[in-house]
C-alpha cells in the first residue's frame, strides 16, 4: 500500500472505518469483523470476482449498484456499503444456487450453500462435478509458482481448468499449490513410494530420494527449479526436512558446546 495513499471514510453495514484509498471492500469489512462470503478469493493471489459469492450493494442513498468485494477498491470518501440487504440477498441465492447446480456432487458447495438455507435448486444439476471454476490452481500456478502449467479451454458450461491437450505436462512440478489452494478440494494429489500422482492434470511426477537416508519427499521437478532459483541452496535441498532439521539441531549443539 502506497504510503501516500488518501485515508477514507467508508460506511458498511451502518460501521464507520477509516481505511487507506485503494483497500478493497472484502479487505476492509473484515477488519470491522463483518464476514463477507467468497469462495475464489485467496490473500496470496489477485482477487478478479469470478465466483460473484462476495456482491455487495455500494453508493450513497438510493443511488446503489452491485459490485464484487473482493476486487473492488474504496476510492470515494463516504462510500456506503451494504453486505446483506434485501437485494444483496435475492442475488446472492440466485449466484449460489448456479454453484450448487453445476457442482451438485461438491459436498463443500453443498455445505456452503446450506449456511444461506439453501439445500436443493430447481436448475439442472450436474453429476460427478466439484470444480467452481474459480481460477484459483491456474492463478497460484501461474503467478506465484511461474509454470503456466495448467489453464482453461472452452467457453460457457463447457469452460474446464486441465493441462494443455488434457496430457502430462513438464511444466507441472508437483508443488501441489493448485491442491492447496482448491476451495472444493477437487484436485487431489498423491505420493506413492516412487512418485507423486496427479490425476485431474494426468501427471506422475518421480519423487526424490533423500541424500542422507534415502526417504523420498519431494519431486525432483521442484526441487530442481529451486536449485535453479537459488544455488547456494542446492545441497540443503537434498535432504528431507527430517535431516535437516537433525543436522541443524547437531549443528547448534556442536556451537554451544554440548
Amino acid at each position: 500500500m502506497d504510503a501516500a495513499a488518501k485515508v477514507l471514510t467508508i460506511t458498511i453495514d451502518g460501521k464507520s472505518a477509516s481505511v487507506r484509498e485503494g483497500t478493497t471492500i472484502l479487505h476492509s469489512a473484515r477488519k470491522l469483523g463483518i464476514e463477507i462470503p467468497s469462495l475464489c478469493y485467496h490473500p496470496a493471489l489477485e482477487p478478479y470476482g469470478v465466483c460473484r459469492v462476495c456482491i455487495v450493494e455500494v453508493g450513497r442513498g438510493e443511488r446503489t449498484r452491485i459490485v464484487t468485494a473482493c476486487n473492488y477498491p474504496i476510492q470515494d470518501d463516504g462510500l456506503e456499503v451494504f453486505t446483506n440487504s434485501e437485494r444483496i440477498q435475492k442475488d446472492r441465492r440466485v449466484v449460489i444456487e448456479m454453484l450448487l447446480a453445476r457442482c451438485w456432487s461438491s459436498p463443500v458447495i453443498r455445505d456452503f450453500a446450506a449456511r444461506f438455507g439453501i439445500y436443493d435448486t430447481d436448475l439442472e444439476k450436474t453429476e460427478n462435478e466439484e470444480c467452481t471454476l474459480c481460477g484459483l490452481c491456474v492463478n497460484v500456478c501461474r503467478d506465484l509458482i511461474g509454470q503456466s502449467a495448467i489453464g482453461f479451454e472452452g467457453r460457457g458450461v463447457d469452460r474446464r481448468a486441465t493441462s494443455p491437450f488434457k496430457r502430462s505436462s513438464e511444466d507441472c512440478i508437483g508443488c501441489g499449490a493448485c491442491v492447496y489452494v482448491c476451495p472444493t478440494g477437487c484436485i487431489k494429489m498423491e505420493d506413492l513410494p516412487q512418485e507423486r500422482v496427479l490425476q485431474m492434470w494426468q501427471n506422475e511426477i518421480p519423487l526424490f530420494a533423500c541424500k542422507s537416508c534415502g526417504r523420498r519427499f519431494d519431486t525432483v521437478r521442484q526441487l530442481e527449479i529451486l536449485k535453479t532459483r537459488n544455488p547456494s541452496s542446492r545441497y540443503y535441498l537434498e535432504k528431507c526436512p527430517q535431516c535437516r532439521e537433525t543436522e541443524l539441531a547437531e549443528l547448534m549443539l556442536k556451537k554451544a558446546g554440548i
